[in-house]
């Protein structure tokens, strides 16, 4: 048997090298445009602090964060928000009160303290679209819930005035 050399075929070499140099043209344009849109956006969120409250706020929570000021359920612009706390707290409860006792602490400090009260927030969008959200009664969240509701308003009063200058 004598040698058998493989010649790769040099259209079809032409043809992969001119695929494989449109896909990284695409990346690289992907990558710019990527970049251009963080740079726009950090500008945008210096003008405009409170969406950075918000969406801290709404981290690891079932709120809408923002993006340009658009929600997924809606634009904040022309939208309001309302913190409803009523009476949200953690408090000892009559039954734990009394099985602590009975058992001289143990079970209390097993079972530790209740949710009381409740705490919603409203939200309505700018295009119309309500939502209310519930809040649970720990210091953290009701924390957040009042930062969220204040960021809302504000960014939804700031993008209100800009759109009424010309």
């Amino acid at each position: 048997m004598g040698d058998i050399v493989f010649r790769r075929d040099p259209e079809k070499a032409a043809q992969r090298e001119a695929r494989r140099a449109e896909k990284r043209r695409q990346r690289e344009e992907w990558a710019a445009n990527r970049q251009a849109e963080k740079e726009a956006l950090t500008q945008w969120r210096s003008a405009h602090p409170a969406e950075k409250t918000l969406n801290t706020a709404a981290m690891m929570r079932s709120w809408p964060s923002s993006k340009f000021g658009e929600t997924t359920l809606g634009p904040i612009r022309g939208g309001h928000a309302e913190f409803i706390n009523a009476g949200a707290h953690k408090g000892w409860t009559a039954t734990r009160l009394v099985a602590g006792a009975a058992t001289l602490g143990v079970s209390a400090a097993a079972t530790g303290r209740k949710n009381k009260g409740a705490a919603v927030i409203n939200v309505t969008f700018g295009n119309g679209a309500a939502q209310t959200y519930n809040v649970t009664p720990d210091s953290a969240t009701l924390r957040a819930a009042n930062q969220y509701v204040t960021a809302f308003n504000a960014l939804a009063e700031q993008l209100a005035s800009e759109a009424a200058q010309p």
